[in-house]
């Protein structure tokens, strides 16, 4: 059995990437049954949607912000303005270029992907140079609003608007939130090792009453996720092995949660999201908890190939690829929920294995092409 916990923490981290980008891509796959009013009570296909996008997919991208704070500090000797500077220099190249170049593709890949809707499901057409007009060009980098324009705001607790747009392309709001809380990372060094466990609690209570500043891009989500993954690096503490001292509890709850949190679903919307955001947090330990055992007891092992390309298919599979699968997913006419059930999971697949399989043709072939989209993260092993 592996007792190497720093190497077990490693492919914990790698095993996870590949999960996390699927449940990404699942997330989204939904969005494009526009006509569905998902309830508990409308057949096997609204309950699977329901069970998988609405409660237990929602943990991927906190999952990325866990990773990215624990990382942004692992291995730190001393902390100084200079090594502050030189991890946000570094971080032009693993974010913001990518952020770019991902939005630039999305854009000029806008009208063949509304083209796409408008001939399978007979949708108007929208015409890109009135959306950059309407909108405005360096918007479409931050918060888009291309169709509705309210920026998909909701309403908190507390009557505040607050603002959940996300950029041309769709999965790189986790980019553009993640850009924004790093240039905290010096005060959250400093609350860290100056409170330890308390700023962390402080945070998952504004996470679970969902009360923060009403800013597109600085949102608790990231602020919180990626404090709690830091926490552990800046203690030197193994994530992993402190995880496991609550792997019962966790697994209780999480089991209990799965049950639990859908019936909520149809009966009161509000206890729903905070149950559900209270589950991520459970989730989140129960798979590190789970994987980290599994790879412990070598049950199952990490693939390099999927853990390289994780980050692509996580940016790529909004870009023209996801519409066109989804769109001919849903063409068949008379589905039964059992046969949209079994469309919906093959197209997510299949989406995967595309967006994976070009990051593999690029990585082989046009290894420079592969760096520049992926941040430089072609190069790591």
């Amino acid at each position: 059995m592996n007792t190497d916990r720093t190497k077990i923490e490693s492919e914990t981290i790698d095993w996870l990437r590949p999960v996390m980008a699927f449940m990404v891509i699942c997330l989204h796959a939904q969005l494009f049954y526009i006509d569905e009013q998902w309830s508990m009570n409308g057949g096997v296909f609204n309950v699977f949607v329901i069970y998988l996008c609405k409660v237990i997919c929602p943990v991927a991208v906190p999952t990325f912000f866990f990773i990215s704070g624990y990382l942004f500090y692992k291995g730190l000797q001393k902390w100084d303005y200079g090594i502050w500077k030189s991890k946000m220099v570094k971080r032009i190249k693993t974010l913001l270029v990518p952020f770019v170049i991902w939005n630039l593709i999305a854009l000029i890949a806008f009208p063949l992907t509304r083209y796409a809707g408008s001939l399978m499901k007979g949708l108007p057409m929208d015409n890109l140079i009135e959306v950059i007009r309407d909108r405005g060009f360096l918007r479409l980098f931050w918060d888009r609003t291309l169709f509705d324009g309210n920026s998909h705001s909701y309403i908190n607790i507390l009557g505040w608007i607050i603002p959940n747009g996300q950029p041309m392309d769709t999965p790189m709001w986790f980019v553009r939130d993640l850009m924004v809380v790093v240039l905290f990372t010096p005060a959250i060094h400093w609350l860290i090792k100056k409170t330890g466990k308390v700023f962390i609690a402080v945070l998952a209570v504004l996470f679970l009453v969902d009360i923060w500043f009403p800013v597109s891009g600085f949102s608790i989500k990231a602020t919180f996720f990626f404090t709690w993954g830091a926490l552990f690096s800046i203690k030197g503490n193994n994530f992993t092995e402190y995880f496991q001292k609550v792997r019962i509890p966790s697994a209780v709850l999480f089991w209990m949660g799965l049950i639990l949190i859908p019936i909520l679903w149809d009966k009161d919307r509000f206890l729903f999201n905070l149950a559900v955001r209270f589950f991520i947090i459970i989730e989140l330990v129960f798979f590190f908890n789970l994987v980290s055992s599994l790879i412990e007891k070598q049950k199952i092992r990490v693939k390099a190939q999927f853990k390289n390309s994780s980050f692509f298919v996580y940016c790529s599979h909004m870009v023209i690829i996801a519409s066109a699968v989804m769109w001919l997913v849903m063409l068949p006419q008379q589905q039964t929920g059992i046969i949209k059930t079994l469309l919906f999971i093959t197209g997510t697949v299949i989406i995967f294995l595309i967006c994976h399989f070009m990051y593999m043709f690029l990585e082989r072939y046009c290894p420079s092409i592969a760096a520049v989209l992926t941040g430089g993260r072609n190069n790591k092993k």
